[in-house]
């Protein structure tokens, strides 16, 4: 006997006997395949008591009339179970459930709740569980407009749950950012998955920024900004100061603490010098304060120094200056003589000269 590829319907044959029998079993296969609907697929024993046109996925392991038959349709026809073998992707209704199942390779799974809660689970080239009910695996995916904008949106049951994206590495996690434990923005990052430090916050009722390390860190060469209103550099150490006279400084020696420190945060520097010789040597000139660790920017514009304390000069009338001038990451070191200021030189210093001093200027 002939049937049809996919549904497996009789067909006639030429001068074929009984017609009106061939075409009712086709009808009643027909009545059983297109637009099935099981009352259940975990039924293993066929019901005592079944109403013509009941239909079943039988249940793994099987049992009674539905030996052997598992997987298949079952269907209460004329007294008696008809049963018909599913072919990959065919898909039934279960009422039990309220669930769409699929066949693939014999076997049942759900594949569409009901009552419009939409898709169970869904994976795009890798299989979803109920954990992650959406699954993908893709070089990249795109979530676009439908006319205007777009949002994505991870909504939260309450403050104390945890709303975020994830971001790993071979399923181990090493960053995340979102609303993890309250409502404040959270950006954390981790060496392994499991120890996490959390960098930055962002209060949801201010948008007060914290961090909770208490540290940023800028890189080694400065990346400058154009930009008046942008903080593009942060630097703190020390430097070792030096006297010079007439821009050399042979002989000269240093006692303790001779030592400069300083902080750059963006374009100004601060620099505190503690210097205290114990030889001036043997160099003439002018005197001046050499080794800041940034040249002055060059504006015109020449920044004076706090000098806290002067000791053991010599022919000094008033108190004593320092400036530096556009340019220059030295200090001219002066004295305040009958209103005027003028410059101090190798004479000026003894071996026991000390000077302290602070200043702030841009570079």
């Amino acid at each position: 006997m002939s049937t049809t590829a996919r549904l497996g319907l009789s067909l006639m044959a030429p001068q074929q006997s009984q017609r009106p029998i061939m075409y009712n079993e086709a009808m009643a296969a027909l009545d059983q395949l297109v637009q099935p609907t099981v009352k259940s697929r975990t039924t293993t024993a066929p019901p005592g008591s079944p109403a013509e046109g009941d239909a079943y996925i039988v249940a793994p392991s099987a049992t009674g009339a539905w030996a052997t038959k598992d997987g298949k349709f079952a269907c209460w026809l004329a007294s008696a179970w008809s049963f018909r073998t599913p072919a990959n992707g065919w898909l039934a209704y279960v009422t039990d459930t309220a669930e769409l199942a699929v066949c693939q390779s014999g076997v049942w799974s759900s594949f569409v709740t009901n009552g419009g809660a939409g898709l169970a689970k869904l994976g795009i080239n890798t299989t979803a569980d109920l954990t992650n009910r959406l699954a993908l695996a893709a070089d990249a995916s795109l979530f676009t407009h439908n006319g205007t904008g777009h949002q994505l949106k991870l909504n939260k049951a309450t403050a104390g749950d945890t709303a975020s994206l994830l971001y790993q590495d071979n399923f181990s996690g090493r960053a995340e950012l979102g609303l993890t434990g309250d409502d404040a923005f959270h950006v954390k990052v981790s060496p392994n998955g499991s120890t996490w430090y959390e960098a930055l916050t962002i209060a949801q009722g201010s948008g007060l920024v914290t961090l909770p390390i208490g540290q940023l860190a800028f890189p080694a060469v400065q990346n400058p900004s154009a930009n008046v209103n942008t903080l593009d550099d942060y630097e703190e150490g020390t430097f070792t100061p030096a006297i010079a006279f007439g821009g050399a400084g042979v002989g000269v020696t240093y006692g303790s603490p001779t030592l400069g420190r300083y902080t750059k945060i963006g374009r100004t520097v601060s620099v505190a010098v503690n210097l205290v010789l114990t030889s001036k040597g043997s160099s003439t000139g002018t005197a001046t304060l050499t080794g800041l660790p940034f040249a002055a920017a060059n504006d015109s514009i020449s920044v004076s120094a706090a000098i806290g304390y002067a000791t053991g000069f010599a022919g000094v009338t008033g108190s004593v200056l320092a400036t530096i001038t556009a340019n220059n990451s030295r200090f001219n070191i002066l004295h305040s003589n009958n209103g005027a200021a003028a410059a101090l030189s190798n004479s000026s210093f003894t071996n026991s000269s000390q000077l302290f001093l602070n200043a702030v200027y841009d570079v």
